[in-house]
């Protein structure tokens, strides 16, 4: 409170003179009765100083004039008070009068300093003040303004003018320069014909101005720059393809705060909508957990955390969305790139690949001459697997337009059609249109198509379907139907899949048909060959040799006959042992025709006949009760008679072993193996012109197959297996 009633004294030098007299004359008044008071009390004392505190009020509050005749009136007043009858108060006055000029000169240096004090904080709150106003103004032109007009109030102008850079100076117009360094910033304008204090106070304030000015052009062109590239960056955010967003994520909860338009034309949804619900609620309900997994892990990486997930449109679609996201004390900043093309090739490529490898499957199968039942079977499973369906169906085509299921696969737990069931060709089903035009066929909707097909396919629920056609020698055999419990739920395109898998069934079909012509042919090859070696044994026992034992008999008679000649007799007997010779051999022929053996006793015995005959040791295991077909019998009587043959010719061999028996086949049937190994050289073959290459034929005219394993060295063996069925 001293201070504060201190400055409110000192200031404003500036108060009504008649207010300043009046206050004067009140303190001289209130000096007198305060000084006949205190006299009563002390008459010794003058109280002369008592006087002075009216001299400090008027010389603080009023100007210096005012002050001196205050000083002087009292002095009367202490002369009169301290006359007393003495004859001089000289000394008194003089140090009295001398006391209140020095207050005088104190108190009015106090009001100068006080006074140039205000000024300067003045100064200071100005140059304060202007910096808030150049530094926090949006534009620089209208700052400026604002900046000249609380300059010329703080500083009593009448008017000044900031400007950048130069500018026009009118004849009662003083222009100031204002520079940053040995840059030239601006100007202030001021009245020219001013108080030499109000120009110093001008000119104090110029360095502030200059500061400010920089200060403020300065800022100018860094708004101007940040504007330009906030600009930059809004067009490059409106324009860029990639989904760019800002976001939060707080809590384990991510939420968006700004997208682009390209996240809202890529998601269907507006800037409003994307920001008013949570980010999880956009992404598909299978890659949320690892949505979150990935968010969660952004603050702990210094780069971006990239990761894909599956995106909601509004529509209802999906699509693939691959993300790079940054954390910047708890804001989300990235982008997003929308990859679902990609990802559909990538499927649409791996898709390939499974059906490429279920083709070489299904390729092998046939290569290899599968029989038709497990090529069927493993067609429609390799199919099934390939497009990601549940009901696969091979049907063959009858001539009373009926189709038989040849092979069929369907989903677990659900009906279908079983291997055998017939089906009538009627109505518009994927199998009649087949059978009507030899082209692939298709339906995406079956709950209108009539017939009793599309019936029962309705009932088993397949409410779609695409099938091909099985195309052999020009003609359609039957079709291959893929069916999905969807409405249009078979992809577009898929009936050239199906097509390839029909194109191999048809392939084994043809081959399969080629082979079964191929054995019969060689079959009735053999056929006819035994039966001519049959007649030709036949014609041998029943002509030739029969003559021959009757021209025997009748040279035996003639050489009986012959008496007393023995040149002739020993010629005789000489023709009748050629002829038994000649029967011989005929009769060696006729067994190599056919033996007889085998007609009458079956395998065993000839098999017994064969090891009896070889000039090789044989070990003979025959496992065999019952006779065999004639065909297989003849087969393996052969092949073991070649085979023995062989051996003494060429294996230099100790022993034979021959064993031969009755196998289960694979398919339910009986297989004749038999088997013919020595410890002879080995190192047999059975390329073109061996007598094993007859064998082979033989044998698999019969469907039946021979191999020969012969190692140099390490003996041969050959082994056959004949269907007996």
């Amino acid at each position: 409170m001293p201070t504060r009633f201190l400055e409110r004294v000192v200031r404003s030098p500036a108060r009504p003179l008649g207010l300043g007299i009046a206050v004067a004359a009140g303190f001289l008044a209130a000096e007198v009765l305060a000084v006949f008071a205190l006299k009563k009390i002390a008459p010794e004392n003058a109280f002369g100083a008592l006087l002075l505190l009216g001299v400090l009020v008027v010389s603080a509050g009023w100007g210096f004039g005012l002050s001196i005749a205050t000083s002087l009136a009292s002095a009367a007043v202490y002369a009169y008070l301290h006359l007393e009858g003495r004859d001089s108060l000289a000394p008194a006055l003089i140090i009295f009068l001398t006391l209140a000029l020095l207050t005088n000169a104190l108190v009015g240096q106090a009001r100068l300093r006080a006074a140039e004090a205000e000024q300067r904080r003045r100064e200071a709150d100005l140059s304060a003040d202007l910096a808030r106003v150049m530094l926090r103004a949006p534009a620089l032109g209208p700052a400026l303004e604002d900046a000249g007009r609380r300059f010329a109030d703080v500083l009593g102008l009448p008017y000044a003018t900031l400007t950048v850079g130069g500018g026009a100076t009118g004849a009662d117009e003083m222009a100031i320069d204002l520079v940053d360094g040995a840059e030239h910033t601006g100007t202030l304008l001021v009245p020219r014909d001013l108080p030499l204090a109000s120009v110093r106070r001008i000119h104090r304030m110029v360095p502030s101005l200059q500061a400010l000015l920089a200060a403020a052009c300065d800022r100018e062109d860094i708004t101007a720059e940040l504007e330009a590239s906030r600009r930059e960056l809004e067009r490059f955010f409106a324009v860029a393809s990639d989904l760019l967003f800002i976001g939060t994520y707080v809590d384990g909860v991510a939420q968006l705060t700004r997208v682009n338009p390209a996240f809202e034309r890529a998601l269907g949804y507006s800037a409003a909508e994307l920001a008013a619900r949570p980010l999880t609620e956009f992404i598909h309900p299978d890659d949320r957990d690892g949505t979150a997994a990935a968010l969660d892990s952004v603050p702990q990486t210094d780069g971006a955390t990239q990761f894909e997930n599956r995106s909601l449109r509004r529509d209802g679609g999906v699509r693939w969305l691959e993300w790079n996201v940054v954390s910047d004390r708890g804001v989300l900043l990235g982008g997003a790139r929308d990859v679902t093309e990609r990802r559909r090739e990538q499927d649409r490529l791996r898709m390939a690949r499974t059906q490429q490898a279920a083709l070489r499957r299904v390729a092998t199968l046939v290569a290899r001459g599968a029989p038709l039942s497990e090529v069927y079977d493993v067609a429609v499973t390799e199919l099934a697997h390939s497009l990601g369906v549940n009901h696969v169906t091979l049907l063959a085509f009858e001539a009373d337009d009926h189709a038989v299921v040849r092979a069929a696969l369907k989903s677990a737990h659900q009906p279908g059609f079983a291997v055998g069931d017939r089906l009538s060709l009627d109505g518009g089903s994927i199998s009649e249109q087949v059978h009507r035009t030899g082209l692939p066929a298709r339906i995406d909707d079956y709950s209108e198509v009539p017939g009793r097909i599309a019936t029962r396919l309705r009932e088993l629920g397949i409410r779609s379907a695409a099938g091909s056609p099985l195309t052999v020698d020009g003609g359609t055999r039957g079709v291959l139907v893929v069916g999905s419990h969807a409405v249009q739920g078979v992809p577009d395109g898929t009936e050239a899949h199906i097509g390839d898998f029909a194109d191999l069934i048809s392939t084994a079909i043809a081959n399969a048909e080629t082979r079964a012509e191929l054995t019969a042919s060689r079959a009735r090859i053999v056929a006819a060959a035994d039966e001519a070696r049959r007649g030709f044994e036949r014609d041998l026992h029943d002509g030739a040799q029969q003559r021959i034992v009757s021209l025997s008999l009748q040279l035996r008679e003639a050489e009986a006959a012959v008496e007393g000649d023995e040149a002739l007799r020993t010629q005789l007997s000489t023709v009748v042992n050629g002829l038994a010779g000649l029967h011989s051999d005929l009769q060696e022929l006729s067994r190599g025709l056919h033996p007889a053996v085998l007609s009458r006793g079956g395998l065993k015995p000839a098999m017994r006949n064969l090891a009896r005959r070889s000039t090789v040791p044989v070990e003979l295991t025959v496992d065999i009760d019952r006779r065999l077909p004639e065909p297989v019998e003849v087969a393996a009587y052969y092949v073991v008679a070649e085979s023995l043959t062989n051996v003494a010719k060429h294996a230099q061999a100790d022993s034979v072993t021959v064993e031969i028996g009755l196998d289960d086949a694979p398919d339910g049937g009986t297989l004749l193996r038999l088997s013919v190994t020595d410890d002879g050289t080995g190192g047999a073959s059975a390329d073109g012109g061996s007598g094993l290459v007859g064998l082979r034929d033989r044998v698999e005219a019969l469907s039946g197959q021979l191999t020969v394993t012969s190692r140099p060295g390490d003996g041969t063996s050959i082994s056959a297996t004949i269907p007996v069925d």
